[in-house]
């Protein structure tokens, strides 16, 4: 460290001013850097996650509707009196069954398959025939041995089976009345149709899996022909139940897009400092003509004066600390040879501690010009987004504010509450709706700052954001009831246990508010006035604020 230290007192001045400069510009911008890179990514991962569960959500959701659209021609067929009829009756002659068959069962066969695009083939395995009927009516003994028909015969439900091409539902046939099976119901679908067109909306590098309800792997959409798996990248897991069929969906979102996008923020900083560099030599070249300059000059001098030439000229024109130095030192020739050591000591150590105190108000001015073009670049890459987030930030503490009133006009009141709730919609993604239903006749009117915020901010953090799928609804009412002033904030998010709603509203419950609200209400115009809550577990809240109309609140 010494050796370092002494390296470093014994460099040139031009070369201590370089290294210093790079280190007071270089030093901060990385740190800059590192801490934006990793803002970034966190920020990067947060958004990811978001698009992914409403990506996953909605696969799920539009893959559980189709299954759960072909529920219906199921069981209308295996409830289908005239079906069961075909299948069970074993006493009926060929020509009776085979009028039966061709008039009442398999048009409804064909109907479905003419009409419902997505089938491509209906069989019906009856326990009670030993040879194939007609189109659709096939003996059981074809089929017994079939895995999926071992595990249908032991469920009442509709199961479904893939291999990951061929697609069918089956489902057991009952005697009416009785719990005799005498069938399975056999129905092939086109896999492309319902489930191919659904997981071809996933583009990118994202990819889904389909498992059944034993784990068996029905669908990938992984490059497994190249060695593709979800252990060989970067992968954030999404497990989803399939509604209607028992079968998992895995979506897995790719991470690999977020390094890419930081990659920019260390691109743009390294240039910063390609270019602070470059900045810092033009400056340096400038210091060689002045500052450096008079100091190279004067040096000069004290080395002929330091030879014995004490009658020599020194002086300069300028009246920075350089031009007085060299003044400063002129006159110390004129002095007694007796005080020469003295004086040029002194002096020159002074002329040193002023020369550093210059540099250290060069290091920081520069470091502000440094920033300041950190900041213009920024607004020049276009980032709008945080310029808009950034006013409705200053618009939502200036009517918070109020310029220190309690009073506040009901206009006011939900405009910084609209002005909450789009910061937060940016903020989450725009993860849920707001609906306002709001009577303009009581704009006018006067009320109490700050009470609906800390409400629509619970209905937003404790109920919309901890529902994971779902509709995610906020809305607000105000009106008139009366002579009183009503708001409702209901949302559609997880709701409230029975027993956390009394103590919500009778202790201090900290990151909810309930009870200040209420109290600040009561406080101002007693008892009959203040915050109720109605709740359903997984159908959501409503919190109802009730104060009158034109109140003159002293808080």
């Amino acid at each position: 460290m010494r050796g370092l230290l002494r390296a470093f007192r014994d460099m040139p001045l031009r070369q201590k001013l370089i290294l210093s400069y790079c280190i007071v510009i270089i030093l901060p911008l990385s740190v800059l850097g590192v801490y934006s890179y990793g803002s970034a990514n966190e920020d990067l991962k947060r958004q990811l996650n978001t698009s992914a569960v409403t990506a996953a959500n909605q696969l799920s959701s539009e893959l559980g509707y189709r299954f759960e659209r072909q529920e219906y021609p199921i069981k209308s067929i295996v409830f289908n009196p005239k079906v069961i009829n075909a299948v069970t009756n074993r006493e009926i002659d060929v020509y009776q069954f085979a009028v039966e068959m061709n008039e009442d069962v398999e048009p409804i066969f064909w109907n479905y398959l003419f009409f419902m695009s997505e089938m491509k083939e209906i069989v019906i395995y009856s326990e009670n025939r030993q040879s194939p009927f007609g189109n659709f009516i096939q003996p059981a003994s074809l089929v017994q041995e079939a895995k999926w028909y071992k595990e249908t015969v032991l469920d009442t439900a509709t199961r479904w089976w893939s291999d990951g091409e061929k697609l069918f539902a089956t489902r057991n046939i009952y005697e009416p009345g009785q719990s005799i099976r005498q069938g399975i119901l056999y129905i092939e679908f086109d896999f492309d149709r319902l489930i191919n067109e659904v997981i071809g909306k996933v583009g990118g590098d994202d990819r889904i899996a389909i498992e059944s309800h034993t784990g068996d792997a029905i669908f990938s959409t992984f490059k497994q022909d190249e060695g593709e798996s979800a252990v060989d990248g970067d992968y954030l897991s999404y497990r989803r139940n399939i509604s209607d069929s028992g079968w998992s969906m895995f979506y897995y979102a790719s991470t690999s897009h977020i390094g890419e996008r930081t990659e920019d923020i260390l691109k743009a900083t390294f240039v910063m400092i390609v270019i602070c560099v470059a900045v810092l030599f033009v400056i340096v070249l400038l210091f060689s003509r002045t500052l450096l300059h008079g100091l190279m000059k004067l040096n000069e001098r004290m080395k002929r004066v330091e030879e014995g030439e004490l009658d020599i000229m020194v002086s300069a024109a300028s009246k920075d600390e350089i031009g007085q130095l060299t003044n400063r030192f002129g006159h110390m020739l004129r002095q007694i040879n007796v005080l020469i050591e003295e004086a040029y000591v002194n002096r020159i150590a002074r002329k040193e501690a002023e020369l550093v105190a210059l540099q250290e108000q060069i290091k920081p001015h520069f470091l502000y010009n440094s920033l300041s073009l950190i900041n213009s670049q920024a607004i020049g890459k276009g980032a709008f987004e945080v310029s808009r987030t950034v006013t409705l930030l200053a618009k939502f503490y200036r009517t918070a504010l109020n310029k220190g009133r309690e009073q506040i006009s009901v206009r006011d009141e939900l405009t910084m509450v609209q002005t909450y709730v789009e910061i937060q919609q940016i903020m989450s993604g725009h993860a849920f709706e707001v609906v306002y239903e709001l009577d303009e006749t009581i704009f006018r009117h006067a009320m109490i700052r700050m009470i609906l915020q800390p409400l629509v901010e619970n209905a937003i953090d404790h109920g919309l954001k901890e529902k994971l799928e779902g509709e995610r609804l906020l809305t607000l009412k105000g009106f008139k009831e009366g002579d009183d002033l009503v708001f409702e904030i209901r949302d559609t998010g997880v709701g409230i246990e029975e027993d956390e709603l009394m103590r919500l509203l009778s202790e201090h419950s900290p990151g909810y508010g309930l009870r200040n609200v209420r109290e600040r209400i009561r406080l101002s115009f007693g008892e009959p006035y203040g915050v109720s809550l109605a709740s359903e577990v997984d159908k959501g809240t409503t919190v109802t604020v009730r104060m009158p109309l034109n109140a003159d609140a002293s808080l």
